[in-house]
């Protein structure tokens, strides 16, 4: 291939729209053909960047991770045939291990599940949390807590069997795993149906009790906080719509 000028601003754009590593490290292991090109064409690596109109300060930090680079990942890996669910994933320590910890973050897309579907695969297909152990229950109630589906015994059973069967075999019974996750059993037993009169609701209510911070009501009211995420968007967009602010606004 010749690499003309054109070319290589073409090829730059196109890496850095798909999210892909333009570090001078990276591409010398992965595309020094570019690499020494743009260099020789443009003075250094560093210029041909700039014209391509990239910031490169922004290339040599340590790349962030977006939905189009994972998504590539996941499609890169399901072609070699590599196995996705979330235990082995994880236990990588590879870009692919760092791909799914980036994941499930609630910028991108909050579950590994909902990662693979927007990576057009099927996530019961991959079999994913079903090698079971205690982190793995763990990891899944916070999930479905920060989902603001259902975490009560007969709610779970209902939408995952095989999620409550393992929670009673490892931690003997049900209320144990939800107490190893950071909740209270009691506080679970009922689910709530939520809509966004009854978010608004229990926010002006647990304002009356102090803060409404993001961080205290996820942490003491975690099936409040995801309901709210997903009714209204975020969480901040959910306090205004109860006509509140983050500080402690008790009532009189």
């Amino acid at each position: 291939m010749i690499w003309e000028k054109d070319r290589i601003l073409t090829e730059l754009r196109r890496l850095h729209r798909d999210g892909v590593n333009l570090s001078y490290s990276h591409l010398a292991r992965k595309k020094q053909p570019l690499l020494s090109a743009a260099a020789y064409h443009f003075g250094s690596y560093r210029s041909a960047v700039q014209k391509a109109g990239i910031d490169y300060a922004e290339v040599i930090q340590r790349p962030r991770w977006n939905k189009q680079r994972i998504i590539r990942l996941l499609k890169e890996a399901k072609r070699k045939g590599t196995e996705l669910h979330w235990s082995s994933v994880t236990k990588r320590g590879d870009e692919l291990s760092r791909a799914a910890f980036a994941a499930i973050q609630p910028r991108l897309f909050g579950r590994w599940d909902r990662a693979l579907q927007a990576a057009g695969l099927d996530a019961d297909d991959v079999v994913i949390y079903r090698a079971w152990d205690k982190p793995a229950v763990v990891y899944e109630l916070k999930q479905r807590s920060q989902a603001g589906e259902a975490l009560n015994s007969g709610g779970l059973q209902k939408d995952d069997p095989g999620l409550h069967a393992a929670a009673v075999r490892y931690f003997g019974t049900y209320p144990a795993a939800l107490r190893a996750a950071g909740f209270n059993p009691t506080q679970l037993r009922e689910r709530r149906t939520w809509d966004k009169a009854t978010v608004v609701r229990s926010l002006k209510t647990a304002a009356k009790r102090g803060t409404i911070s993001d961080t205290r009501v996820r942490r003491t009211d975690p099936g409040l906080y995801g309901a709210a995420v997903r009714l209204f968007g975020t969480f901040t967009a959910a306090r205004k719509a109860a006509g509140l602010s983050n500080k402690t606004a008790k009532s009189k």
